[in-house]
Order: structure tokens, then C-alpha cells, then sequence
């Protein structure tokens, strides 16, 4: 069960990083069309208890030099 969980936490992390990875390219293309700098980007993923359910992006925080 420990190890279940361990790997549980790296591949919800490897998840959270490639959801940011996709953001922060999604925002270099917004900087090239706007002129905005992204300052601060945070993705906040959820996951039920339940096994059966699935993750959802439960909040994104951006904050703009505009």
C-alpha cells in the first residue's frame, strides 16, 4: 500500500508538470500576441478519493505584468 501511494504522488506530480509545462507554452504564444508577461503561473490539480474517478484542474492562478 505504501508503495501504491508513492507512485500514486509521482505520476499526480508528473501530471501537475506536464499541465504546467502546456500552460506556460500556451502563454509564451499569449506574450507574442499580446506583449503580456506571464509573472506567476499555479495549477492546482484535484483527485477524488475514489479510484474510479478522475483528475480535474481545480484552479489556475496567472498573474500578468498588465
Amino acid at each position: 500500500m505504501k508503495e501504491a501511494l508513492k507512485e500514486y504522488r509521482i505520476e499526480r506530480t508528473k501530471l501537475e508538470d506536464e499541465i504546467q509545462e502546456f500552460l506556460t507554452q500556451k502563454f509564451a504564444e499569449f506574450k507574442e500576441k499580446t506583449g503580456a508577461e506571464v509573472i506567476h503561473l499555479d495549477v492546482n490539480i484535484e483527485v477524488l478519493d475514489d479510484h474510479e474517478a478522475d483528475a480535474f484542474i481545480e484552479s489556475v492562478f496567472v498573474s500578468t505584468d498588465l
